[in-house]
């Protein structure tokens, strides 16, 4: 393989490594009074660096939780969906979500809890 296409294949594997779907993540805290619920997250996968160092996730807070859900309780394995773009502005009709933020973690979803 050629010194281009290694550079090439390292920048491609970067950038889809900063890009974020869907992940397991485990429950720190749960509100079900607000409108949606919502939940602090800890994601369960650990990022790498370049140099090959693990890290964790910081703490993601404030998840919605969708209806189906139900209540959480800490210590929940959960799996969370990222939108491919913010969430702030979300209603019930069309909405701009502007260029502030593509795959984020900070516009994921509660979508479901794993039966462990």
């Amino acid at each position: 393989m050629s010194s281009e296409s290694l550079f090439i294949e390292n920048l491609i594997k970067n950038i889809m490594l900063q890009i974020h779907t869907n992940l397991p993540a485990r429950v720190i805290s749960y509100d079900g009074s607000t409108k949606p619920p919502e939940a602090d997250i800890e994601i369960l996968f650990m990022s790498k660096s370049k140099s090959g160092e693990l890290s964790k996730y910081p703490l993601v807070q404030s998840v919605p939780c969708l209806r189906h859900v139900g209540p959480l309780i800490k210590g929940d394995v959960i799996q969370v969906a990222v939108a491919e773009r913010a969430m702030d502005e979300l209603q019930k009709v069309p909405f701009d979500p502007g260029m502030r933020r593509m795959f984020n973690l900070n516009d994921a979803v509660v979508i479901g809890v794993f039966d462990l």
